[in-house]
């Protein structure tokens, strides 16, 4: 594969996967089962998203609560329930940090899908697209799998980030294979 074949495969992968994990926030799993909530003295945080419940402030945290429990993941038991806690500042999920860093993420991983397929590329299409079906499973089983199990994540999240990730990386690869000539 010459290098700038290799370098269309990598921007084209990317912005597939840019452009498959916008579509996936419109299904009504992963994501788009997450509860949202707001309780800040302005603008909603989340405004627009799906799912949202807005309160006053000191609602659901007091400031306290935020200043322990801020910075790490952290988790609260109660009578009733075991919760996995994770609290950032607001600047952590400014817009445009959030899409540069995923961008930069999918990057890295239509990068990868590049390096599978030069691993790859003896093999006929339909065997070297079955490989990354397994790789595809073997992460979503290793991340989701173990969330399912140890976080007690829903299973609506979990089962269907895993399609998300699987779906997209095969998409994703299918499409690398075809522009880097494969």
């Amino acid at each position: 594969m010459n290098q700038s074949k290799l370098v269309l495969a990598i921007l084209v992968g990317t912005v597939v996967l840019l452009l498959w994990y916008a579509l996936v926030q419109l299904f009504p799993w992963g994501t788009g089962s997450v509860r949202n909530f707001s309780a800040t003295s302005g603008e909603p945080y989340a405004s627009g998203v799906a799912n949202l419940e807005e309160a006053p402030p000191g609602t659901w945290t007091t400031d306290a609560f935020e200043d322990r429990f801020g910075d790490r993941i952290s988790t609260l038991a109660s009578d009733r329930s075991f919760s996995w806690i994770i609290v950032a500042p607001r600047e952590h999920y400014s817009i445009p940090r959030y899409f540069a860093f995923h961008a930069l993420t999918q990057t890295g991983v239509a990068v990868l899908l590049v390096l599978v397929l030069g691993v790859l590329s003896p093999l006929p299409r339909a065997r070297r697209l079955a490989a990354v079906v397994v790789l595809g499973a073997a992460a979503t089983i290793a991340t989701y799998g173990a969330m399912l199990n140890w976080m007690g994540m829903p299973a609506t999240y979990g089962v269907g980030e895993s399609f998300n990730l699987l779906g997209g990386w095969l998409l994703a690869f299918a499409v690398i294979d075809r522009v880097a000539g494969g």
